[in-house]
This record gives structure tokens, C-alpha cells and sequence, in this order.
């Protein structure tokens, strides 16, 4: 008996219900310009808008919050999450946990784009008080690069300062979206040999650009420190970078 050739089509996936539901709810959230705090209707007045059951509602709402969209309190209903940098930060956690090990060379092209970009503003658009407190964290770094841990936080905060001088809300939280993966990133780096010393000094030499307002020359003496991360990021990798963890906590806001 010869075998018989089937020519069959893939089988469409009907969303579920919950999903449908899920997704329309995001977009009249979305169209009212619902501000954080806003406070949702009930499960049984939501569930005879839509012509749906309170346990579809239940599901829908429960993905929204499961997506830090809206928070659940029992007794108190769905209200529109406050999102900020840190459930960003935790989303890029979490999925870089998912993908294994940190790759540097995809760490070095991101930081690029942003951070060569931020010291670029920095210099065009920071004022004097900002300049100044890139210097200040630039010395606090120095009084704590005897602690790796306290050095790492202080060396991601230099990076926020010249993300906060852009003036740009939207450059700072992608700094600060970031901050948790870098600060493990600098962990793994910081016990080198003379590894706190040689940032420092590259921080120096950015800074004393930014007070020429030296635009062309903060751009050079930052991509020269990125292409040094890279290096000794490169050299850690052969060891495994950490995996970031998901942190939660107030996380400093500006």
C-alpha cells in the first residue's frame, strides 16, 4: 500500500478569552489616559461591559498585574500600577536570566548607544550644578573604591549623574533601567587588580572634558572607558558573567 501525501494547513490558535478581554482592557486604560492610582470598576460592572463572567475578568486583570500594568489589593480592587525604572529593570533581569550567560560585546553595543549619546548632551545642555555633582560622585567614589561593593553602586551612580545632565526624563530612566544589570556586571569586574583605579581615572578625564564643555572630547575620553569595560568584561566572561538578580525596592527617582 503506498503511503498517502496530506497537504494539510497549520490550525489557527483562537486566543482565549481572558486574553481578548486582557488586551482590550490595556487599550481603554490606554485611551482614557488612566494616571497611576486610578481606580478600575469592579470585576461585575467590568464583566457586564465586556458581556463576559467575573472569572474571565479575574483572569484578565490577573495578567495585567502579572505585566505590572495594574495592582490587585484585596478589598480594594484593580488600580493602574505606578510603573518607573525598576519594573524595567526587573523585566530585562528577568529575561536575561532566562538567556544564560551575559554576552559583553551585545552589554558594550547597548551602553553605546546610550551613554555615548547622554555624556554628548551632557556636555551641550548640563549645567554647573550638574557638572558639579558628577564631580562629587566621581570623589565619593574614591572614598569607598576600597569596597567593591560600595564602588560598584558609587561607579553606576557616576553614569546616572551624566544621564541626569541630559535634562532628558527619558535618558535617565533607560540609565536607571539598566542600573541593577550593570551594578552585577561591576561586582564581577571590581575585585581586579587596580580595576577601580584605571575606571577612576577615565572617569576624570570625562569629567574634565564636561567642564571644558568639551563635546567632541567627552564623547572620545567615554567611548575609550566603554572600550576598557569591554576588554575586562570580555576577560570575566571566560569565567561567567553573573546573572542579574530581580531586585525590589525603592529605587532612587529624580
Amino acid at each position: 500500500m503506498n503511503d498517502a501525501s496530506l497537504s494539510l494547513d497549520p490550525v489557527a490558535r483562537t486566543p482565549r478569552l481572558s486574553d481578548v478581554v486582557s488586551e482590550r482592557l490595556l487599550a481603554a486604560i490606554r485611551e482614557a489616559h488612566l494616571p497611576p492610582g486610578a481606580k478600575l470598576p469592579s470585576e461585575r460592572e467590568l464583566g457586564d461591559q465586556f458581556g463576559v463572567s467575573r472569572t474571565v475578568i479575574r483572569e484578565a486583570v490577573r495578567d495585567l498585574a502579572a505585566r505590572g500594568i495594574l495592582e490587585v489589593r484585596s478589598g480594594s480592587g484593580a488600580t493602574v500600577a505606578r510603573v518607573d525604572s525598576s519594573n524595567v529593570s526587573d523585566a530585562i533581569a528577568l529575561f536575561l536570566r532566562r538567556k544564560g550567560l551575559l554576552d559583553p560585546s551585545k552589554i558594550h553595543e547597548v551602553r553605546q548607544t546610550i551613554e555615548l549619546q547622554t555624556v554628548r548632551l551632557a556636555a551641550q545642555r548640563g549645567t554647573d550644578e550638574h557638572i558639579a555633582e558628577i564631580r562629587r560622585v566621581h570623589e565619593h567614589l574614591n572614598e569607598v573604591q576600597a569596597d567593591p561593593e560600595e564602588a560598584s553602586l558609587a561607579d553606576v551612580e557616576f553614569h546616572r549623574a551624566i544621564a541626569k545632565a541630559t535634562e532628558n526624563e527619558l535618558f535617565l530612566m533607560l540609565v536607571d533601567s539598566l542600573s541593577d544589570v550593570m551594578t552585577d556586571v561591576r561586582r564581577a569586574t571590581a575585585g581586579r587588580l587596580g580595576r577601580i583605579q584605571v575606571g577612576m581615572q577615565q572617569h576624570e578625564t570625562i569629567i574634565e572634558a564636561l567642564e571644558r564643555r568639551d563635546v567632541e572630547g567627552a564623547v572620545q575620553a567615554m567611548q575609550e572607558h566603554l572600550l576598557d569595560s569591554l576588554n575586562v568584561l570580555s576577560q570575566a566572561g571566560t569565567d561567567g558573567l553573573p546573572m542579574p538578580v530581580v531586585k525590589r525596592g525603592a529605587r532612587k527617582q529624580s
